[in-house]
């Protein structure tokens, strides 16, 4: 359950215009414009993002995200409150995805190692599928108090939940022993920083950076790993292996 002063948007379903009356002969009700009824809480929060990670929140202007969707001020304020609103709900999704991938993960997966594997996959898979590298750095100032306690209160939650992980794994022998919160901080900071370099229709696909990524934290961690190494990157999508290449040539950067 969402907490209490948490951004929504507006559902248009729900709103009508203030003196529209009945409507009848020689009175059709106006439909709304086309482009405001495509707006989806979806494409508004990965747009906002991909505006915050290249402008920067504080010179980020919502003329610059109204202008990327396609649509104008007055449309993108049916949906939102104001520029900390789409802030807010940037942090919310991303915290909704990373908290769900850890329950999901709990529940199906029986051993630590597949836990994490699991968490990181689904979390990564989310984070740049279905929002396209949604902004998850918290800008300093940027939150009303409320609204950052709120925020920092979820992470921490998460933070905790990976953690437990990490230490059910050592428990067990499955990993090496470890300072599960070094390791945490490690986990966290690699996946907040993806939002600073992914770009959507590069070589490698959502799916391979998760699996890349889960790979490289869990083998880092199995005190026996179960897998092979993750091979270098592809000459091209679908492909065969290829000679090692700049980061920049990857697609993954901006």
């Amino acid at each position: 359950m969402r907490k209490k002063g948490s951004g929504r948007f507006v559902k248009n379903a729900n709103r009508t215009s203030a003196g529209s009356g009945v409507s009848g002969i020689g009175h059709p009700a106006q439909p709304k414009p086309r482009l405001r009824l495509n707006l989806t809480r979806e494409k508004i929060l990965a747009e906002s993002a991909r505006v915050f990670n290249l402008r920067g929140y504080d010179a980020a202007t919502l003329d610059e995200i109204a202008q990327a969707l396609g649509v104008t001020k007055a449309a993108l304020y049916y949906h939102v409150r104001n520029k900390e609103d789409l802030l807010l709900q940037c942090h919310q999704k991303a915290l909704d995805i990373a908290i769900d991938a850890v329950r999901t993960a709990l529940a199906e997966a029986s051993e630590p190692d597949e836990q994490l594997r699991a968490v990181l996959t689904r979390y990564i898979g989310g984070m740049t599928d279905q929002l396209a590298g949604i902004v998850v750095l918290l800008y300093e100032g940027a939150l009303s108090p409320s609204h950052y306690h709120q925020i920092m209160g979820q992470r921490d939650e998460y933070e905790q939940m990976l953690r437990g992980i990490v230490e059910a794994g050592v428990r067990s022998g499955v990993f090496v022993p470890c300072d599960s919160r070094l390791i945490g901080f490690a986990i966290l900071g690699a996946l907040n920083w993806i939002p600073r370099w992914y770009k959507p229709g590069g070589p490698r696909t959502p799916k391979e950076i998760a699996s890349a990524f889960s790979e490289y934290f869990v083998r880092g961690l199995q005190t026996h790993p179960s897998s092979p190494a993750v091979p270098p990157g592809r000459s091209a999508r679908g492909g065969g292996q290829g000679r090692a290449r700049p980061v920049a040539d990857l697609g993954l950067v901006r």
